[in-house]
């Protein structure tokens, strides 16, 4: 690792802290840092304050500092480079964040490659307007389309390869990539999905049937998901928890696996089991 770009969350990273301590950190171990989403001043020139989108171009990795919706945001953009991310975990849960922020002293085993990558699925996204798309996107946990009024149901038909699966009348659905399904989906009773395995989840929010039930597919499978909702912008759609998108009457959601992947950096030796149950249950490893 020659070139790594740091990509803080000022919120959860305050007065950048831990920024401060990954740079110099990594300077020590002669690496050229940029950083990106900061107004903090370095002493050393090797470390670079500059834009996201033009450090990304000359970087080895991503260091994401904040909680998972700092990897979230960063995931895309990494994908579309091909650059593996590592996340630092200063949020409250961070299930793909692999370092906490006492644990920087981790770092030098990855700058001398003592690390794997896990690459995980990724969600392409496609809305269709009269069979014309009008917006597009690639998610690495979920794509949800929900309800924008406090009391109002919004209608679903799903297909699956063209197959109808069920219709949701309620709050919405959730699309989750099996990174995906222990965020919302799993809040909202979905599955939780090994984050390695090939599969896309779709689970209800809040139906109005008994018989609504989360249905895990095939990766091979492509979702189709018709708006049924005439109601002028009670409907929305988010992916990764981004901007929401209105939806109109007749719009069709496409969901498919895509071409790209999130590369997450491992460094220790815990499985996705180990931190689901510290995680929800805060219980430690060293409690076995």
């Amino acid at each position: 690792m020659e070139k790594v770009l740091l990509h803080p969350n000022p919120k959860r990273d305050i007065g950048f802290e831990c920024t401060k301590k990954t740079a110099l950190l990594l300077r020590e171990y002669g690496v050229k840092v940029f950083v990106s989403n900061c107004d903090y001043s370095f002493e050393d020139k090797e470390i670079i304050l500059c834009p996201f989108n033009d450090a990304i171009k000359d970087s080895d990795m991503i260091i994401a500092l904040g909680g998972d919706g700092s990897i979230l945001h960063t995931a895309k953009h990494a994908a579309y480079h091909n650059i593996p991310i590592l996340g630092i975990n200063i949020g409250r849960v961070g299930y793909m964040a692999e370092l906490e922020s006492n644990e920087l002293d981790l770092l030098g085993k990855i700058i001398e490659g003592d690390y794997t990558v896990e690459e995980r699925l990724m969600l392409e996204v496609d809305i269709l307007r009269d069979n014309k798309s009008v917006y597009r996107n690639l998610g690495l946990n979920d794509l949800v389309i929900s309800k924008t009024g406090i009391t109002n149901m919004i209608d679903l038909d799903i297909y699956m390869d063209g197959n109808f699966i069920s219709h949701y009348s309620g709050d919405g659905v959730i699309i989750a990539s099996p990174t995906g399904s222990t965020a919302y989906s799993m809040s909202a009773g979905g599955p939780i999905v090994d984050p390695l395995s090939e599969s896309i989840t779709i689970t209800p929010v809040c139906t109005h049937s008994l018989s609504a039930k989360p249905i895990v597919l095939s990766s091979k499978r492509v979702v189709y998901i018709h708006a049924l909702t005439d109601k002028e912008g009670a409907i929305g759609a988010s992916v990764d928890g981004e901007e929401n998108v209105g939806l109109r009457y007749k719009d069709k959601i496409i969901i498919r696996r895509s071409g790209y992947v999130t590369r997450l950096i491992k460094v220790k030796n815990l499985n996705f089991y180990d931190i689901l149950c510290e995680k929800l249950t805060d219980r430690r490893f060293d409690d076995r």
